[in-house]
């Protein structure tokens, strides 16, 4: 009889190590460090139980970056969009200013056109912005927001908050991101005459 692994067990927590590893190795080395041994010694596990979990290197980078983009940003819903909006943008801000973040976004960047890491940065952001689209839609279903275009309300949110924490490399405040809402909203919902 085999045994049933359990959600939650020592395979999910094992798991998590090594996503979490193949993660810092990324934002301390770059993508090239990430080899089989090398998160396995980090992860402290097995060179054979990582490879048999992610058997190509793509997948266990693929694993690790839409882990992390999913771990790093939930999504409030208190009932008030312009307020779970402020808290998505700076998870969003405190996540590309962390030292992974940063260094998964370069990669990303300058990784080639044909480079996997490319698409995975991609991904990460697709996750990212996903999820405060998925918000926004949210709030227009339910009469918060007046029918709008979710995605592109979604780029007027998250463009300045991308350009105010990795161009300018400053730190995103409550307030940048009260101020990024408030701007954006002003030209979204109709005013009361």
């Amino acid at each position: 009889m085999r045994a049933r692994s359990r959600p939650g067990g020592r395979t999910a927590r094992v798991s998590e190590q090594v996503l979490d590893a193949t993660v810092e190795l990324i934002a301390r080395h770059g993508v090239a460090a990430v080899t089989y041994d090398a998160v396995a010694q980090l992860a402290g596990s097995s060179r054979a139980t990582v490879y048999r979990k992610w058997p190509h290197r793509d997948d266990l980078l693929r694993a690790a970056l839409t882990r992390f983009a999913e771990v790093s940003v939930s999504v409030p819903d208190t009932g008030d969009v312009r307020s779970d909006l402020v808290e998505l943008l700076c998870a969003i801000g405190g996540v590309l200013a962390s030292p992974s973040g940063r260094a998964i976004i370069n990669a990303s960047i300058t990784a080639d056109d044909d480079d996997p890491i490319r698409a995975l940065g991609l991904e990460v952001l697709r996750t990212r912005l996903a999820v405060l689209e998925a918000r926004i839609a949210g709030a227009v279903d339910s009469g918060e927001l007046p029918p709008t275009d979710a995605s592109f309300l979604n780029t007027m949110l998250v463009a300045p908050v991308h350009l105010h924490v990795m161009r300018d490399r400053r730190p995103l405040t409550r307030e940048f991101a009260e101020r990024v809402v408030r701007t954006v909203f002003d030209g979204v919902v109709p005013r009361e005459s």
